[in-house]
């Protein structure tokens, strides 16, 4: 008996102490970012993708992915390819799939996520015996010589099954185990331990403030920033000049302290209510101080721009040429019944468009007069190589007019070219035939100077969406660029479409930028690649098909004007919209006509939205290849005061029908009827308003500092 109770005893012990098995199917616990630094952590050249997508396809098969990876680990010696085995990093098999024999070649596989899916559905078949997914195809050539729902555990996949070794599945768990254990920086994923938790927060996150415009006594709010193991220093910005921001004694760019949000009284605006967000980062860490204000005007207090004239919305929109499919109208340079024509730029009174010969052999960019549609010539190619796609995409650089060319493959070439002037041979900027992706240049986008500036291209790849970013310093890039993977707050690659190619960037002074593609709505990113906010889908009309978004301010609203169709890639117009409440409740202004027939696609994706402000007036520009390009114009209302003061010393002088601003340099001057209505602008410091009926009017000019000098005048 003794004997008998001894041995329960020790089964019992045993029973407790043995470690449950693991189920291959389940949610994954990992972090991307855990599995990147944990892999980084012995091998420095391992591709990040590699583990976005196994998080990504682990979670559409319900798959633990993040285990799959440390099973990859140890097949293919932490992605070193080590150890005999014939498999290499470019066939893309990171489980040996198809090696019985040491030296075997295997399996391969085209792309980084067909691979990973390869290795996934072939642990689906042992795990279980369902269908596969909805929507998700086959790429497993091994898939059939499973028996199915044979070793549902992790366990279980040794003693013959995936492997001969006993413990091969136990291999597995011990790896996964010291991952889950690896001390991550920058990783606050909740749960997953040996997490080093990092982030910004603030004390407030909504601030509101009121004022006197020109007073000297400005208000203010202090807010607590908190800065938790950072890896970069705090950085912030106001995004309106109606709030200014600085920090107070104490500071630190690592932990934070108090930053000062102040009214900003001699706003060039003047009086109104205003809105708008302090951004403050550190690495992808983000914390947005939204804030509204309003400055009050006083009648005693000379100069006020906010006694003068403030403009409301647009409420009148025309159109002042268009060529389009839907019209049936075309131009020398435009043919909306073919797709050489691809994107466009502007700068100053000229569009500047890129087409192509339909053998793909010879390209142009043409020079358009923006005003009125018309074909003034085009840029010298001499010495431009033959390329595919010899021009695929152009960009107006701060005054500067680059283009690219399509690099069709991993190891073709892609190349930049400058022009300083409409007459000048081009430029030599960058040229590379390694450091790139798949497929670049479909779309250029572009930020800073030639001299000190960047330039953004997306590649489709393996179908996830990145952005590659060159910096040009003195007219020069460098080949080698900042390589930025798109991504959920969560961490999972964020997909902008499966032809991510044709991304369009859109970067803003404080790092961050917007990105639009194929298949999302434009998206907020942090300067990392992390989901900050998205457009709301209704502004666009649920149609998230559209690669252009082009945010702008006008007077104390923040605009954009955005592409998009009536029917998939069928029947493209242009949108513009209001985001001073912020994006996810933009609220539409107006929608101009259908460029595109119903049987008319944009193959391409890529398209063009390029807007300009004059004084109450939206200059708009829209191109989508194939089915149009045209111009329009947004005009708000002004409404008038019956008191206006000079500004600065300024004041108009009205000589016969001539209308100046003495002792100031005006940049336009526009003539505003009593009604709001205007009749008559023009660019510079003298408008002639011979043609104009006599009347009281209102004059409304801009100087080169941006204030206005406003007032009424009678035209005999």
């Amino acid at each position: 008996m003794r004997k008998i109770c001894s041995l329960l005893v020790l089964l019992a012990l045993c029973t407790m102490s043995a470690k449950a098995d693991t189920p291959i199917l389940g949610t994954i616990q990992a972090s991307v970012e855990r599995m990147y630094q944990f892999v980084k952590s012995q091998n420095s050249s391992f591709d990040r993708s590699i583990a976005e997508n196994f998080h990504a396809v682990g979670q559409v098969y319900g798959l633990r992915g993040d285990i799959a990876l440390c099973q990859s680990i140890i097949e293919t010696g932490w992605f070193k390819y080590t150890g005999g085995t014939a498999v290499t990093p470019d066939d893309h098999n990171y489980c040996g799939l198809g090696v019985t024999v040491l030296g075997e070649k295997g399996c391969q596989f085209a792309t980084v996520k067909e691979g990973v899916t390869a290795q996934i559905q072939h642990l689906y078949a042992y795990a279980c015996t369902k269908s596969l997914p909805a929507g998700e195809t086959l790429v497993d050539p091994r898939f059939k010589y499973v028996t199915r729902g044979i070793a549902p555990n992790w366990e279980d996949l040794g003693s013959g099954k995936w492997a001969s070794a006993a413990g091969y599945g136990e291999a597995i768990i011990e790896m996964y185990e010291k991952m889950m254990a690896f001390n991550v920086q920058d990783d606050d994923t909740p749960g997953n331990p040996g997490t080093t938790t990092s982030g910004l927060t603030a004390s407030t996150t909504n601030v509101t403030l009121s004022g006197e415009y020109g007073s000297s006594s400005a208000p203010y709010v202090d807010v607590t920033i908190t800065g938790t193991n950072l890896t970069a220093d705090i950085v912030y910005n106001s995004n309106s000049s109606a709030v200014t921001v600085s920090t107070l004694s104490g500071w630190n760019a690592r932990t934070g302290g108090k930053l000062r949000l102040k009214l900003n009284t001699n706003y060039t605006l003047g009086a109104g209510s205003y809105s708008g967000y302090v951004a403050v980062q550190s690495g992808s860490s983000r914390v947005e101080i939204n804030f509204s204000v309003t400055l009050t005007s006083s009648n005693d207090n000379p100069g006020n721009p906010g006694t003068s004239t403030e403009m409301s919305l647009p409420t009148t929109f025309s159109t002042d040429w268009s060529y389009s499919a839907v019209k049936g109208n075309s131009a020398s340079w435009f043919n909306p019944a073919n797709d050489y024509t691809r994107n466009m730029a502007l700068k100053g009174d000229n569009l500047y468009v890129v087409q192509r010969d339909p053998d793909n052999s010879t390209g142009y960019i043409r020079i358009v007069n923006a005003k009125t549609g018309a074909l003034k010539g085009s840029l010298s190619s001499s010495g431009i190589a033959n390329d595919a796609y010899q021009f695929a995409s152009v960009a107006n650089m701060d005054g500067t007019i680059v283009a690219c060319n399509l690099a069709y493959g991993a190891t073709s070439t892609l190349r930049v070219y400058s022009w300083s002037g409409d007459s000048s041979t081009p430029t030599l900027v960058l040229e590379t035939s390694s450091n790139h992706g798949a497929r670049m240049g479909d779309v250029m986008s572009v930020s800073g100077t030639i001299n000190n500036g960047k330039i953004y291209f997306a590649s489709n790849g393996d179908y996830l969406s990145r952005i590659y970013v060159y910096t040009i310093t003195n007219g020069k890039a460098s080949t080698t660029p900042q390589v930025i993977t798109l991504k959920n707050a969560s961490g999972s690659a964020y997909d902008l479409g499966g032809t991510a190619a044709v991304i369009e960037v859109r970067a803003n002074s404080d790092g961050t930028f917007w990105a639009t593609g194929k298949g999302g709505v434009p998206a907020l990113f942090s300067s990392t690649g992390t989901l900050i906010r998205e457009l709301s889908k209704t502004a666009v009309d649920d149609n998230v098909y559209g690669t252009s978004y082009c945010p702008f301010t006008f007077g104390k609203y923040n605009l954009a004007a955005v592409v998009t169709y009536a029917t998939t890639v069928q029947q493209g117009y242009l949108n513009l919209i209001n985001v001073t409440s912020g994006e996810t409740s933009a609220v539409k202004l107006n929608s101009f006509a259908k460029l595109g027939a119903a049987s008319v696609s944009n193959g391409t994706f890529v398209t063009t939205a390029i807007a300009s402000v004059d004084n109450n007036k939206i200059h708009l520009w829209v191109l989508i290849p194939k089915q149009g390009v045209a111009k329009y114009t947004a005009t708000a209302t002004v409404s008038i005061d019956d008191v206006v003061a000079d500004i600065d010393d300024c004041e108009i002088v009205v000589k016969g029908r001539d209308v100046t601003v003495s002792n100031g340099n005006a940049v336009s001057i526009s003539l505003v009827s009593l009604t709001g209505v205007e009749v008559a602008s023009v660019g510079g410091n003298e408008l002639d308003a011979s043609q104009v009926q006599s009347g009281i009017y209102v004059v409304v000019a801009t100087l080169e500092n941006g204030e206005r000098v406003t007032g009424k005048i009678a035209l005999k």
